[in-house]
């Protein structure tokens, strides 16, 4: 059990309370994960309210990590979970905490995830959704189903540490590329539809269904590597045959 939950890492974007981020490493604390990576945060590590609320929960404060933005956080991650109330052509095909806490559970050996939580007023952006595999959805009753930021990490964390703990919870599936290799191979089929004149924008609705489709996918870091070949040899043809012909 141990070993997946040290695999797990709770990525918070720009909490704005260091209060609520204490309320976070508690709930973690409680769940059994210590491992916090933080986008653009507001103080939190030396403040009162902060440890009041994170009590006994000290040492996964001073372990956390600080980042720019999400892409950068999730650095050396295969698999991105995000959790949003919100939905948008974007966003679809939600898991509930329970069936996306199965998923992790049964994770390969050493694979790295992440369990993402949006800003507690809006949310992530378009760009950011984006580079997320799967998203949850917390089912709630009521006109206006919103969570505090803390009581929804404290839902999916504690669906993960059931499924962690029951025994026989099914096949571990192959590893993932990490989110790096995915964003690497996103720029490479992005350059090279330049390469051939398409009439799109940057981040036009092509850019950003290439983004999503690929992180759509389950592909292993051979997986990558094929795509990553496939544009390399297509690069070179249209750099140097296509070329050659046009001066001949």
């Amino acid at each position: 059990m141990k070993e997946i939950l040290d695999r797990v890492h709770v990525v918070l974007v720009e909490p704005k309370g260091p209060g609520n981020i204490g309320s976070v490493v508690r709930a973690m604390k409680n769940m059994g994960l210590s491992r916090l990576r933080l986008v653009n945060p507001v103080p939190f590590r030396d403040e009162a309210e902060q440890k009041k609320m994170g009590y006994r929960s000290q040492e996964i404060i001073e372990a956390a990590r600080e980042f720019p933005t999400l892409s950068d956080a999730l650095q050396g991650i295969s698999q991105v979970y995000l959790a949003t109330a919100k939905s948008g052509k974007w966003k679809r095909d939600f898991l509930s905490p329970e069936r996306a806490a199965a998923q992790i559970a049964a994770s390969a050996p050493g694979e790295k995830i992440a369990l993402v939580f949006g800003r507690e007023d809006k949310g992530v952006n378009t760009d950011e959704s984006q580079l997320a595999n799967y998203f949850i959805r917390i089912p709630m009753a009521g006109t206006y189903p919103s969570l505090n930021l803390s009581q929804a990490v404290m839902v999916v964390v504690y669906e993960l540490f059931k499924a962690v703990q029951a025994e026989g919870h099914g096949p571990v599936l192959p590893r993932m590329a990490e989110k790096r290799a995915f964003e690497r191979i996103t720029d490479n089929i992005w350059e090279l539809m330049k390469g051939l004149e398409v009439r799109e924008p940057e981040n036009g609705l092509f850019h950003r269904s290439l983004k999503r489709a690929l992180s759509r996918t389950r592909w292993t870091a051979a997986d990558v590597a094929v795509f990553d070949r496939f544009c390399k040899q297509v690069r070179w043809y249209t750099e140097t045959r296509c070329r050659a012909k046009k001066e001949e």
